[in-house]
């Protein structure tokens, strides 16, 4: 599964609402290891999400997957992802663990893996154009599938979702108004007494009340 923030509803075709139990929280690593980041730009929620890759005993599958990204013209096609491989420049392993903290994204964490990267095919032909390759790409890689192809993920046990955080959500209702309609104040009474309603200024047939000669 995918890692997800717990205060989010979950959305259609895209990445699961929380982040696997399965996964181990406790992940083990050198203070001393260094990462490389994988950044995936989504076009279905306009969002990037770094994923932290550490680089020793990965150097083949990182640098094979780079070559293919690099045959890719990378723009937004539809909801297609595109992918950024930095291999020029290190992140050490608290600098890593510290990023899968930051909130800037609405939807999906930041996420660090301690361990093996297998080679990742993307399946690009010579026959394959652009438009083809990004869907090869999204298709293999898309809304978090890194995680199919690397280990040991870095998951601090406050970030798992519980059964209770999804009943929580769950009561919110969605049948109320999106913008509620303004109150209007109350309306004056129309039971004003005669002694207000003279005060006020109100005036009184007084030629009625006159007998006829």
């Amino acid at each position: 599964m995918s890692a997800e923030k717990k205060n989010n509803d979950s959305k259609s075709n895209s990445p699961d609402s929380s982040r696997s139990p399965s996964v181990d929280s406790h992940a083990s690593f050198d203070e001393d290891d260094k990462y490389v980041c994988l950044c995936e730009t989504s076009g279905r929620e306009f969002e990037s999400w770094y994923y932290f890759i550490k680089r020793e005993g990965n150097e083949k599958a990182l640098e094979y997957l780079q070559k293919q990204l690099e045959k890719i013209d990378m723009y937004i096609l539809d909801d297609f992802s595109t992918f950024d491989l930095d291999l020029d420049h290190d992140f050490s392993a608290k600098t890593a663990k510290e990023m899968t903290k930051l909130e800037v994204n609405s939807y999906s964490f930041h996420r660090k893996f301690n361990g093996k990267l297998n080679m990742i095919s993307l399946g690009l032909k010579k026959r394959d154009d652009n438009d083809d390759m990004l869907e090869k790409l999204f298709d293999k890689l898309g809304l978090g599938q890194i995680e199919e192809y690397v280990s040991d993920e870095d998951i601090d046990s406050e970030d798992l979702v519980t059964d209770s955080d999804d009943s929580d959500d769950s009561d919110d209702s969605d049948d109320e108004d999106l913008v509620p309609v303004p109150e209007e104040p109350p309306k004056p009474s129309k039971l004003v007494p005669k002694a207000v309603e003279k005060v006020a200024g109100a005036r009184t047939n007084k030629k009625k009340h006159k007998k006829k000669n």
